[in-house]
């Protein structure tokens, strides 16, 4: 259990998230307590319990060997306060009986926070209390003895709305065995070239779906080899400096082996992409969620290439009997600048970009016949307008930053 496991986390008991690995990187936690609240109705000098949730995130894990127990929970930003209960979990409709308070936490650390120690909290071996109540008092609580295969509901709330996430490290001792090596049953071939020589280039990868609840991520060669399970639903995203950024869909079938090859094409003015899986909710310019790596892997890419120029083009599905209607201007034009708005938070020279709706003139699909089809007409497209150090003037329809 060495790897890294990144979640974004539920707020409620029922469904809480797995926990897999012995650190788990929560980058987004959660904000409110769910949709039920779990815990609540306390009095404020409660021993074992949190007066109630405030911004709370639930995860389970099953002991992965009989030995002593801590953790660290540690907080990105110093001034978090992070208080958490921990259940046995061992015990039929366990969500339920949290509600009702016919089981009670085994540990629960709800002082204040410590910013000496980076405002951590937890369980270790030199803590001698079960429980620490609300107000100054220890940050750790006493570490727990777990048998194999037992289960356990971990609740982390914060107590004010909290301004980064956090990092939860399991430590074990004595620690687990290491893993018997695994052959997965299926080979992943990648292949990347140049799409004008043909020739091969060394480019990053970053590939979702492959294991559950992560993404795996190499860079510096032009041939990769992974081993996965099959019938597997991933996308994998590539980029290298000076080439547009590549990302693409792929589902498995039982084969063997899967050969994929990406064709890199260079950085030229006119050169786009398609981000297709930057989506939006139907008639409103807010990002789904699942859209957030593909604005990431654009942020990336403005990164890596600080020379390009771009124009964020937002598209619309719409009737065609409606085509570019004011409506349809407007909300395109506003998605667009949805993506130039998170460049630009992001540190992106504003003079790098320029954003433009195209309304429904250009779907993708005129006559959608499905949900997919017409989620693929609510896209955005990246348009290179130059390659170099000069920026590009505004021109009519094209909106840049005034700042």
């Amino acid at each position: 259990m060495q790897a890294q496991q990144r979640a974004t986390d539920p707020g409620d008991c029922l469904g809480a998230i797995p926990i897999k690995d012995s650190v788990v990187v929560c980058d987004r936690p959660g904000r409110g307590f769910g949709n039920v609240l779990e815990v609540k109705e306390n009095p404020a000098a409660d021993l074992q319990w949190l007066e109630r949730e405030h911004h709370s995130t639930w995860y389970l894990f099953r002991a992965p060997v009989t030995t002593l127990l801590t953790f660290d929970i540690i907080p990105k930003n110093t001034e978090d306060d992070v208080d958490f209960l921990l259940f046995e979990g061992n015990i039929p409709d366990i969500c339920t009986k949290i509600l009702s308070k016919q089981v009670s936490p085994v540990r629960s650390n709800i002082s204040r926070n410590d910013k000496a120690i980076g405002s951590m909290c937890g369980l270790s071996k030199e803590a001698t209390e079960d429980y620490v109540r609300s107000g100054v008092g220890h940050c750790y609580s006493r570490a727990i003895d777990v048998k194999e295969g037992d289960l356990y509901y971990l609740l982390v709330d914060y107590p004010d709305r909290p301004r980064d996430g956090f990092t939860i490290r399991f430590h074990y001792d004595p620690p687990p065995p290491p893993p018997v090596a695994e052959q997965l049953p299926q080979q992943l071939n990648i292949n990347i070239t140049d799409e004008t020589t043909g020739s091969p280039v060394e480019a990053a990868v970053a590939i979702e779906g492959m294991r559950f609840d992560s993404v795996i991520e190499a860079k510096g060669r032009n041939h990769y080899e992974f081993r996965m399970d099959t019938y597997r639903r991933l996308k994998i995203n590539c980029l290298r400096k000076g080439y547009m950024f590549h990302s693409e869909k792929l589902v498995t079938n039982g084969q063997a082996e899967v050969q994929l090859d990406i064709k890199l094409t260079p950085i030229a003015p006119g050169a786009h992409v398609v981000l297709d899986d930057i989506r939006f909710v139907g008639n409103e310019s807010k990002v789904m969620r699942n859209s957030e790596a593909s604005l990431y892997l654009l942020l990336r890419f403005m990164q890596e290439n600080p020379a390009a120029e771009v124009q964020i083009e937002g598209h619309v599905n719409g009737p065609t009997y409606k085509k570019n209607s004011k409506e349809f201007i407007e909300l395109s034009t506003s998605r667009a600048k949805t993506v130039y708005n998170f460049l630009m938070v992001n540190d992106v020279d504003p003079g790098r970009v320029t954003y433009v709706g195209k309304g429904n003139a250009e779907m993708l699909f005129p006559d959608p016949k499905n949900q997919a089809e017409s989620e693929a007409n609510r896209r955005v497209e990246v348009r290179i307008t130059a390659y170099d150090a000069l920026a590009t003037p505004s021109g009519p329809g094209l909106h840049r930053s005034s700042q």
